[in-house]
């Protein structure tokens, strides 16, 4: 059973790379456990993260850009998005949904701090499938990038 979902991640794992890679909107994870996390790490730590500041099962984020506070409850993490985008910084794409109803994609960034992953930033990527930024690899890693047209 244990070879058959390894495998079947694998095929998924390539499925969603090769799809990506012609319009990627989000980093792909082919560089999260060269230093030693796991997919399961960054999603625990992702979890942890935002358990730790929610209060009465809502995470509370500010959107500079709308100069408002999201009311928000963790729908998933997408486990195919956990990624490296430095030698110390690990990227996570999370959807939440808001208290009326719209689709809010946050993008968690972790830090290794030597001894665990910690959260550093959370940034808005889309609301309702609208993007705010896009993403682009350059020399092994991820950068976001501005939204074209």
């Amino acid at each position: 059973m244990k070879r058959v979902v390894t495998l079947l991640s694998v095929v998924v794992l390539i499925a969603a790379q090769s799809v990506a890679q012609e319009h990627p909107e989000h980093p792909q994870n082919k560089k999260v456990e060269k230093k030693g996390y796991s997919i399961d790490d960054l999603e625990s730590a992702i979890k942890a993260a935002i358990a730790a500041q929610e209060k009465d099962g809502v995470y509370k984020l500010f959107d500079k850009p709308e100069n408002k506070t999201w009311d928000l409850k963790l729908d998933h993490v997408h486990r195919e998005r956990l990624s490296r985008l430095d030698e110390k910084t690990y990227f996570a794409c999370t959807d939440f949904k808001s208290g009326d109803g719209q689709t809010v994609d946050v993008d968690f960034f972790m830090k290794d701090d030597g001894n665990k992953l910690v959260m550093d930033d959370a940034t808005i990527h889309k609301v309702d499938g609208k993007p705010r930024y896009n993403w682009e690899e350059k020399d092994g890693f991820w950068k976001r990038v501005p939204v074209n047209g």
